[in-house]
């Protein structure tokens, strides 16, 4: 299962601690979720499973690292950033 079936996101003070510190809420994380983001699997041996690119209500870009537990169809988001330009060109085409 693609983890676009997700049916919670997972919260904890760890990653929201982690994610205040590259300035994004958790309501961030959801709105990109919310809205049909692009997925990329995330590289070999790196923390996360996979890449949620897209935007938060304020048309900010962010790129959000999650951990997918397929079983409990649950997101863990780790880290994120503002989307950088290379991941810009090579997802978005607008």
């Amino acid at each position: 299962m693609h983890p676009d079936g997700a049916e919670a996101i997972e919260w904890d003070d760890g990653n929201e601690t982690e994610l205040r510190g590259h300035s994004i809420s958790p309501r961030d994380v959801e709105d990109v979720f919310m809205d049909r983001p692009i997925w990329v699997p995330n590289k070999r041996e790196r923390s996360g499973d996979w890449l949620m690119l897209g935007r938060n209500r304020g048309g900010r870009r962010l790129t959000v690292v999650v951990k997918w537990d397929e079983v409990r169809r649950v997101l863990r988001p780790i880290t994120g950033w503002d989307t950088s330009q290379g991941e810009r060109t090579k997802y978005f085409h607008d």
